[in-house]
């Protein structure tokens, strides 16, 4: 693998290279691991130069998604982990019903109660996360679908089609066409937030940019906007990595 130094620090990174990229790009996975995409026609030798120029960056990232893992680990996925959704902690509480088909998560009070079968190990694990993504997934198209249905008629606007999906870089995103994709993640923050999250989006169905007229737009739904917007810039980063990704 390749490896430059800088700073004292070793920087190793992993070349991809394909015929559909016109540019390079970098990225910085959470776990520091560093990939750089480029057309198959760039040397080598190019490319260590522009990892060398921006080496302070690619630091700066790895640092920032260390000290963001020790603050802040991801799940273990054991009996009394808080998980939070729209704005409520629950706690989990894992229970084994052999013979059952398929695992069940609701909440009860203030637990997240999930029904396994017999499985152990790393089965059971994948269990439990399945059961937990789809938990939230539902949560997070049931609130989207009822922000939509209060804002869209202000503001003049029907997205065309609204998905909950995962998404690696977004929490949610408005195509030319109309439609509206949503990180099912969005259910793990607290309901104001969701609710700028997708109201940003509704916005972009009319205007594409972010001008000083799409943020009036945006004001003039949510004149508090930019409060839910600090708490998304200081909470994001810890929401993304709860499941390891």
């Amino acid at each position: 693998m390749p490896t430059i130094c800088h700073k004292g620090r070793k920087l190793k990174y992993e070349i991809h290279l394909t015929a559909r990229r016109k540019t390079i790009a970098l990225k910085v996975h959470r776990n520091g691991d560093i990939d750089v995409r480029a057309p198959k026609s760039v040397k080598a030798t190019q490319l260590r130069q522009f990892v060398g120029k921006r080496a302070d960056w690619l630091l700066d990232r790895q640092t920032y998604f260390a000290d963001l893992a020790r603050k802040f680990p991801p799940k273990e996925f054991k009996n009394g982990e808080t998980f939070s959704a729209l704005g409520r902690n629950y706690r989990l509480k894992i229970e084994r019903r052999p013979g059952l088909s398929q695992p069940v998560c609701q909440p009860s009070g203030r637990s997240l109660q999930l029904l396994v079968n017999g499985h152990a190990g790393e089965e059971l694990e994948r269990d439990i996360q399945s059961s937990l993504k789809d938990w939230y997934s539902n949560l997070t198209e049931k609130k989207v679908r009822s922000v939509v249905s209060k804002h869209a008629r202000a503001l003049s606007v029907a997205p065309k089609t609204l998905k909950v999906v995962e998404q690696e870089k977004r929490w949610a995103s408005c195509s030319r066409n109309g439609d509206i994709r949503c990180n099912w993640r969005l259910a793990m923050m607290p309901i104001p937030v969701l609710e700028y999250i997708v109201v940003h989006e509704l916005c972009h169905l009319r205007t594409r940019d972010h001008s000083p007229r799409f943020w009036r737009i945006v004001k003039s739904v949510l004149p508090d906007y930019e409060k839910r917007r600090h708490w998304l810039k200081l909470n994001g980063g810890p929401l993304e990595g709860m499941f390891g990704a």
